[in-house]
């Protein structure tokens, strides 16, 4: 019996031929794998404005609006490719996403994503849009407020992890505020929570002992319905401890001025905790609370503070309102939250215009010639012309010899169809199946041929 077998040159042709093939079919797939998304450096120029006190100074609670503008002119953008925002750190935002719109058509050109936090990286990113525009120039607005003090009027933020770009504050740096506001009446005010909870308010109630005569200090609040409305949000978690309800106290006016913060207050209190000889009662009521706690008729100033959660939270959209009233022995204070989004922007741009190729033979079709319209060919002399009469001096002619059959020319007959059938296929699917095409011909092959070998071995056995 024989151990070797001889491989005919037409099997290893074919496995030569499925390697090939394989290999074009890797490269494809390779290059598809190449083409991945680029951060887009388009960022020209940037603008900080205060909105809270644009007069100054500027203070840490402030809030500020960040204008971005740029400018694609020159670059090669694709659907996909990104546009990141660091904020500098002593900005804060909420969670929030917008698109960036084509001023003309209303289409959207980036979808940007805002998360909640200090200092967040913002990513926007480029959509389909740009296949058929160019040189997109336009506005990215951004909204945060500050979060802590600086030494300098200059922030920083950074675009694509690389490029700096300083904004200057008008009327110098980020200062604490050192006299807080303090009215001396009933007064409401609230805002939505910022620590990714877009669905949930914290509300105050600022109250001036010194402008209530009863020995009892009333406050009946009221939720809005609007949206679904809200209720409070007392979560028992040690997570969510800092968000029950709580009572605190200045002992005057200008102690509470002095603490702008809130930081500091004499006393804290919790739903059912003992203040001023008495306790710090709180009741559910239809469609809010009441609250009572004893009056000490002198100059304290006490603030009460809750939060709430909508019933729908999915109703937290940009442009929802919810509004709370507050009455406080007679005093009424009103606060209405409004949805408001992290940030806007829209552009204008160039459509691309495409270039129309020149007509080739391949791809056009000539203009109809009588040639190629009648069923027909035109006859010709030697057909048109009646059956010659039997001569005497001349034999009668014999078709094979003196009049043959004219000889088909290009412009007589209509072209191949297997030509017309290859030109009308795009040569790119054509290219894309060229690798694919031959590994599984090479493959067919090397198994035929192995299987023609295998016969081979077993008749020589």
């Amino acid at each position: 019996m024989k151990c070797a077998l001889r491989v005919p040159s037409w099997l290893a042709t074919g496995a030569a031929c499925a390697l090939v093939g394989v290999s074009a079919l890797v490269g494809v797939v390779a290059a598809d794998q190449s083409a991945e998304a680029a951060q887009i450096d388009a960022v020209t120029g940037a603008k900080i404005t205060n909105t809270s006190t644009p007069a100054g100074p500027n203070y840490v609670y402030d809030n500020f609006k960040l204008e971005l503008t740029f400018d694609t002119s020159g670059k090669t953008v694709a659907e996909n490719d990104t546009l990141n925002i660091q904020l500098p750190s002593e900005l804060r935002t909420r969670s929030a996403s917008f698109d960036v719109t084509d001023t003309e058509s209303g289409d959207v050109a980036l979808r940007c994503t805002v998360p909640a936090g200090e200092g967040p990286e913002v990513t926007c990113v480029f959509t389909d849009f740009m296949a058929t525009h160019v040189n997109a120039r336009g506005n990215i607005v951004l909204v945060a407020d500050s979060v802590k003090a600086t030494t300098s009027e200059v922030l920083h933020a950074t675009i694509n992890h690389s490029v700096d770009i300083p904004m200057t504050l008008d009327h110098g740096s980020i200062v604490k505020d050192t006299r807080g506001f303090a009215p001396e009446t009933a007064y409401k005010y609230g805002w939505q929570l910022h620590d990714g909870h877009p669905e949930r308010f914290t509300w105050e109630v600022y109250i001036p002992e010194r402008n209530i005569g009863e020995n009892t200090i009333m406050i009946n609040d009221t939720f809005d319905s609007s949206y679904g409305g809200y209720r409070l949000f007392n979560d028992e978690s040690s997570e969510n401890a800092w968000q029950r309800t709580h009572l605190m106290k200045w002992n005057s006016l200008e102690d509470f001025k002095a603490d702008p913060s809130h930081e500091r207050p004499a006393e804290t209190v919790s739903v059912g905790g003992a203040i001023n000889g008495g306790i710090f009662q709180m009741t559910d009521t239809e469609n809010g609370f009441r609250v009572s706690f004893p009056n000490t008729h002198g100059d304290a100033y006490y603030l009460l503070k809750y939060y709430t959660v909508l019933n729908v939270p999915a109703n937290a959209k940009v442009g929802s309102t919810f509004t709370n009233t507050a009455v406080v022995n007679g005093q009424k204070a009103e606060k209405t939250i409004a949805i408001k989004t992290a940030g806007w922007g829209d552009l204008d741009a160039d459509q691309k215009t495409t270039p129309t190729p020149e007509p080739t033979p391949s791809t056009t079709t000539p203009e109809p010639t009588p040639s190629t319209t009648t069923p027909e060919p035109e006859p010709t002399p030697s057909t048109t012309t009646p059956e010659p009469t039997p001569s005497t001096t001349e034999p009668e002619p014999v078709p094979s010899s003196s009049t043959p059959e004219p000889e088909p020319t290009v412009s007589t007959t209509s072209p191949a169809p297997a030509s017309s059938t290859s030109a009308s296929v795009p040569p790119q699917k054509v290219l894309a199946r060229t690798g694919s095409d031959a590994a599984l011909i090479g493959l067919s092959v090397l198994l035929l041929g192995i299987s023609g070998a295998a016969l081979i071995a077993r008749r020589e056995q």
